[in-house]
């Protein structure tokens, strides 16, 4: 399967660098994989479409350039399991991927745990498979600051500048501290979106906030990618675990087609590409959602898998 990462701004480039890369080649057997990083807007797309393309859409909670490094193996091993061109989406926010969903604009997506209960509560948007870290399916969100801040506890915080992501994915309870009756405004001498949470490690880690909120399993990433950034910098509290970013999908989604996604996704780590991928994703596998086709996602965590 032959796939590019195409921007619209890049397209004609594209064709260009395609047809001089491809100039000596007379069968179309001996094409063979190319990627393209183009930067915005960031997606993957089958160079040939004999079959109508599966569309799976991300909602990035790292920087697009990270979001083309660990998702675009997967849209590859997903397609290669499927027997069909899978296309990759990635957006900014949740609530983009949402509105995709919901529009039967894509087929399948991968977005925070709280922009998932959003969309169920929204249009019945439904848990295909969770993805499970340390044997468990719930993680918390880590609040940080730099390793050589004197900030040791949250009410330290007061009067800082402080970084979030995605709006919509917010951690989970115990509350952050202006969360108890006191805006952010107030509370804080500066508070920013930061639109990945990589981004917002990286913020932490070279001293330009005072602290930040991130998902913990982008932290996780982050540590296997990057350790070196993760060690300028220090977890002074958690929330309560939360359920896992899920693979979700439109509730009126073609059944056969349901079942052939999930079973994809459910088998990955029982071969080696599947495995290495997710590593990438700092995942050890995929299970079903708990309590069948409806997500865990609402509840707090009891034990886990």
């Amino acid at each position: 399967m032959v796939a590019v990462v195409v921007g619209r701004p890049q397209a004609a480039a594209i064709a260009l660098l395609l047809f001089l890369g491809m100039s000596g080649c007379r069968e179309r057997d001996d094409l063979r994989k190319v990627r393209l990083w183009a930067l915005a807007p960031p997606e993957v797309t089958p160079l040939y479409e004999e079959v109508e393309p599966l569309r799976f859409a991300v909602a990035l909670m790292i920087s697009p350039r990270e979001g083309f490094r660990i998702y675009g193996g997967l849209a590859e091993h997903l397609g290669s399991k499927l027997n069909r061109p899978v296309q990759l989406i990635l957006r900014r926010t949740s609530a983009e991927v949402n509105d995709l969903v919901r529009n039967r604009q894509v087929e399948a997506a991968f977005l925070c745990s709280y922009g998932y209960i959003q969309g169920r509560k929204d249009f019945g948007l439904e848990a295909l498979a969770d993805p499970q870290v340390r044997g468990r399916i719930f993680h918390p969100s880590y609040i940080i600051v730099p390793a050589d801040s004197e900030v040791e506890t949250l009410g330290q915080l007061r009067g800082r500048a402080f970084a979030f992501a995605d709006p919509l994915c917010r951690p989970g309870e115990p509350a952050l501290p202006w969360e108890k009756g006191e805006r952010p405004g107030a509370f804080l001498k500066r508070h920013l979106v930061i639109y990945g949470h990589d981004r917002a490690i990286k913020a932490v880690a070279e001293n330009l906030v005072d602290g930040a909120v991130v998902d913990g399993t982008v932290y996780e990433q982050v540590t296997l990618s990057r350790p070196e950034e993760i060690a300028k910098t220090k977890v002074i509290g958690k929330s309560a675990p939360y359920g896992t970013p899920p693979i979700a999908v439109h509730p009126r989604m073609d059944l056969r087609l349901k079942r052939e996604l999930q079973g994809a996704f459910l088998a990955m780590h029982q071969d080696e590409k599947g495995k290495r991928i997710l590593r990438t994703l700092a995942v050890e596998r995929f299970v079903p959602p708990a309590g069948g086709s409806a997500s865990s996602m609402g509840r707090k965590a009891g034990g886990g898998r």
